[in-house]
């Protein structure tokens, strides 16, 4: 990522690696453990349970991706909606729900570390983020970085812009 700020951030980067390592931990699960599963109650909790996560995770995505681009295309930081709990809500989306949904709904044991592989790849692809919106916003990044956590949702302390 250059010194400008980008619509797409680290986004693709991350997309890729997390894709990719979802093949690999999937290909890993199916070719050598097939049986190393797990199941929450009954197989139907799985399947509900992750289809809810995946539900939500998807609608963070989209209204977090809609928000950015809009003021982005402002020229504005976007610190509002999912933004005033998480600084990077388009990754949190697939971290905390999405990719989390399709372990339990697939139920492999082995695909438990897929979102705790893409926590960690978020937390260093996103420095580069930080990095630039701290060029392009300055103080007011800073202060909104101090307040807002990266990834997990601060939902005790929502930022506001009137806090120094």
């Amino acid at each position: 990522m250059n010194t400008k700020l980008d619509r797409l951030g680290v986004g693709p980067k991350f997309a890729l690696v997390g894709i990719a390592y979802g093949f690999v931990i999937y290909a890993v699960h199916y070719l050598l453990v097939p049986s190393f599963t797990f199941t929450i109650n009954a197989r139907w909790v799985n399947t509900v349970l992750g289809i809810a996560l995946i539900a939500v995770g998807t609608s963070l995505f989209l209204i977090s991706g809609i928000m950015v681009h809009t003021h982005i295309g402002r020229g504005k930081l976007c610190t509002e909606g999912p933004y005033a709990y998480s600084r990077h809500p388009l990754y949190a989306a697939w971290v905390l729900f999405i990719v989390p949904g399709i372990v339990i709904i697939t139920g492999s044991v082995v695909a438990i570390s897929w979102p705790v592989f893409l926590y960690i790849m978020c937390r260093l692809y996103t420095r580069e983020e930080d990095v630039v919106l701290k060029k392009t916003f300055g103080d007011e990044y800073s202060r909104y970085k101090k307040q807002v956590y990266s990834v997990f949702p601060k939902f005790w302390r929502k930022y506001s812009k009137t806090r120094a």
